[in-house]
């Protein structure tokens, strides 16, 4: 029993056992071990062997009682504190983190030493699922503190080969797996001599069958076992060694032939595709080591939200893909989704930080959708892009709109290339109003493409390809010009209306920004505290420790700053204070809900509340009549725009290349 005696903190290790007399024993050398070091003893026993081990820690040296009234040793009834943690069958996060881990974070730094029954109460019960879920909670408690943890299941649990998923996930979320007792009551000098015996007979062995079937099998038969060997090779390949998830090729092999079953034995059919947040700012912020870590969680979680029955696999990057089937209404899927949501923006422990995680799904159905897995796949990014544009911990239904604003990015990019050469973009003001005194406040450069093949397009309809012809760097210089410039003429008129022009977050990813800032104000002569700029929260949360260094940088210069669509992810209020910035602007889809939506009003009230505190100001986007302009100054708003005032819209008169 040297191995288990003589572990180290933060080991995650797993007993399996036949008898429960060598149960008590392994248990009791493992805490004895821990005792002789000073560690603090913490045990989850059911009644018998709690008495069984105690008895054997005696006999080891160790006086219970005086230990227990120190505090050393802490017991616990392993039945009691698992019916604690369980809500509706499954382990509860926020209880397992009240009642197990709060004691141990209480005693830090003190290592404790933990043996736990609770999983295998689960198994006895039949619930592996929630014995998996609650050993992902353990693994990562013990990857964060100074604990040690020792699990025993008792192999009776899974004897059927139904069983055999279970036990392989169970072995993942252990950091060492302990053998059962035939091979650990060997003496210690005698165990690798045992293993090289062992290893040296089933060589024999696996030469002695080689021949047999060398002379034995046809030719038939070698060609069978070649075929099985490939099948094998091909099963490795279709899992990903990183979340464990189906391969991409497997998960869409198994989608075909989903479509192809009758529609009456399977159902429709849904396609998720599943964006993860924030993987590119963790790797570049705490390392890829992180990365894949907080990857593999969030893949876990996906996989048992949904269950064992889904097909989950993972199609590159950050990006997921989840199957539903079975299900008869839309209605369902959302459901499913929404609860996905849920699961996956629950915060992931790494390094020391509590990293908010998300996600935006996009959703295709069939047979509406499509009918071939490379149309269900393509409707089903169109719509996740949709909704990553609408911001984090957001979902999308495909509908047809999506298909043709795709056709259309095609030809917008060759034709954006001449646009500002052609003088086509024209650079509109849009006043932002005082919701108390109904003053403009300030306006808003915003540049429209007066496009002779296309017509008049907003930026909603062109800028993702702008994107993709590398040209919203350029698009951007020239709006960030000529708005300098028209702002000063106004100062000079005596206006001072203070001049608010929007940033990409690609462009909030570049140290230039500060540069071109820096000379847009120089060459005009306008003063900093003139100039707004309006970012946008899944910019800010791309790169946060990057943004946040190039935000300070320009509040230096005496500009102002603020978040645009705001309230795709709520708790985005929680990570305010990393950022220099004044103002938060609620997005246009609240806006549009305020007058009835509860949860959007609720929502609503909250932000406000929330930003007056943190001592920031809250404008509004997409007002578009005068009632929803009467509720948002009743809530507490302090500027509004929108096409309530399109009236008041003004255009720059020169255009086209011109900065």
């Amino acid at each position: 029993m040297q191995a288990v005696a003589q572990c180290q903190t933060h080991d995650h290790l797993v007993q399996f056992y036949e008898d429960e007399s060598f149960l008590a024993e392994v248990v009791a050398d493992y805490l004895l071990a821990g005792a002789e070091v000073g560690e603090r003893l913490l045990v989850l026993l059911t009644r018998p062997h709690l008495e069984e081990v105690f008895q054997h820690l005696e006999a080891g040296g160790l006086d219970t009682q005086a230990a227990m009234a120190s505090g050393q040793l802490v017991a616990h009834d392993a039945e009691s504190v698992l019916a604690a943690i369980m809500r509706d069958g499954q382990p509860v996060e926020a209880l397992f983190e009240r009642h197990l881990l709060a004691p141990i974070e209480a005693v830090q730094p003190l290592p404790t030493r933990a043996f736990g029954e609770l999983v295998n109460l689960l198994c006895a019960e039949g619930n592996a699922e929630a014995a998996v879920f609650l050993e992902v909670l353990w693994h990562a408690a013990c990857h964060r503190l100074p604990l040690t943890l020792l699990c025993g299941y008792a192999l009776q649990h899974f004897d059927r080969p139904a069983d055999q998923a279970a036990f392989d996930a169970i072995c993942d979320h252990h950091s060492h797996v302990l053998p059962a007792e035939p091979y650990s009551r060997l003496m210690s000098r005698h165990q690798l001599r045992e293993v090289s015996r062992l290893q040296q007979q089933a060589l024999v062995l696996r030469r002695e069958t080689a021949s047999r079937e060398q002379a034995e099998q046809t030719l038939k038969a070698m060609r069978q076992l070649h075929g099985q060997m490939l099948m094998e090779l091909a099963d490795h390949a279709l899992h990903d060694d990183l979340t464990g998830l189906m391969s991409r090729q497997h998960a869409q092999q198994r989608l075909a032939k989903l479509i192809a079953e009758p529609s009456e034995r399977v159902g429709r059919v849904a396609v998720l595709h599943i964006d993860i947040d924030q993987l590119k700012a963790i790797n570049e912020s705490l390392g890829l080591e992180m990365g894949d870590y907080y990857l593999h969680q969030t893949a876990q979680r996906i996989k048992y939200c949904l269950g064992s029955r889904e097909i989950v696999g993972r199609l590159g990057s950050d990006e997921m893909l989840a199957i539903l089937s079975g299900f008869e209404q839309t209605d369902e899927v959302l459901s499913v989704v929404e609860r996905l949501l849920d699961w996956t923006s629950q915060p992931v422990e790494m390094a020391g930080q509590r990293v908010v995680a998300s996600c935006c799904i996009g959703i295709s159905l069939f047979p509406e959708h499509g009918r071939t897995v490379a149309e269900l796949m393509r409707h089903a990014t169109l719509a996740r892009r949709q909704a990553q544009q609408l911001g984090r911990r957001r979902y999308q239904l495909f509908v047809s709109k999506l298909l043709v604003d795709g056709n259309h990015r095609l030809p917008h990019r060759a034709a954006l290339r001449d646009a500002m050469a052609s003088a086509e973009l024209a650079l509109y003001y849009c006043p932002l109003i005082c919701a108390r005194s109904g003053q403009v406040v300030a306006v808003s450069a915003q540049p429209r493409w007066h496009s002779t093949r296309f017509g008049i397009l907003e930026p909603s309809h062109w800028i993702s390809a702008a994107e993709e012809a590398g040209e919203v760097t350029a698009i951007e210089q020239w709006v960030l010009g000529r708005a300098c410039r028209y702002a000063k003429t106004w100062l000079e008129a005596g206006l001072g209306l203070r001049m608010v022009v929007q940033v990409s977050p690609a462009g909030l990813q570049s140290e230039e920004l500060v540069d071109r800032v820096d000379e847009a104000l120089a060459r005009n002569g306008l003063p900093g505290e003139m100039l707004e700029l309006e970012v946008s929260e899944s910019g800010l949360m791309h790169a946060p420790g990057c943004a946040a260094a190039i935000l300070g940088r320009l509040k230096g210069m005496g500009v102002t700053l603020t978040v645009g669509d705001f309230g795709g992810d709520p708790s985005m209020l929680g990570h305010l204070n990393r950022f220099p910035v004044d103002t938060i602007k609620l997005h246009e889809s609240l806006t549009a809900g305020c007058l009835d939506n509860a949860d959007y009003s609720a929502i609503i009230y909250s932000v406000i509340a929330m930003a007056h505190r943190l001592g920031l100001k809250v404008s509004a986007a997409g007002v578009a009549t005068r009632a929803q302009a009467d509720c948002l100054r009743d809530q507490g708003c302090d500027m509004l725009e929108g096409s309530l005032w399109s009236r008041m819209e003004h255009r720059d008169t020169a255009q086209g290349g011109e900065a």
